[in-house]
């Protein structure tokens, strides 16, 4: 008769310190200059190069104000599917659908804890500087 021993402990996001979360302000900041480099390249560079940046659990305006998009249970980069499920579903399917879904985020991102929004949620993510 063997005996299974336990699965390890996850590696909890508490190690996070908030000094290590991104702010809110800068959160704001990477929203905006987000919208901006849509505008600038037409939004189709602007997804090709979120697309491309999701599998370094950032986005383009993230990855040049320094922040990343890390797994808000283990506090590892979040994965595609996480990246997904907060960009495509998150943000542009619930986000843009019901604009009172923004709104609330950005009061969450100064309400809660870990500054999550809706799409954080989502996600099961959180933004840190990097």
């Amino acid at each position: 008769m063997t005996t299974q021993l336990p699965p390890p402990p996850p590696v909890s996001i508490q190690a996070i310190t908030p000094t290590q979360l991104a702010s809110a302000g800068s959160r704001i900041g990477a929203a905006l200059l987000d919208i901006l480099l849509m505008i600038v390249t037409l939004f189709i560079g602007w997804l090709i190069w979120s697309i491309v940046l999701w599998k370094q659990s950032t986005s383009p305006a993230k990855k040049m104000l320094g922040m990343t998009v890390v797994d808000a249970n283990t506090g590892a980069p979040a994965t595609i599917k996480q990246m997904v499920m907060r960009e495509v579903l998150g943000k542009w399917v619930v986000g843009s659908v019901a604009g009172i879904v923004t709104l609330a985020s950005l009061v969450m991102l100064w309400a809660t804890p870990r500054r999550q929004a809706v799409w954080d949620y989502i996600g099961t993510t959180v933004v840190v500087k990097r």
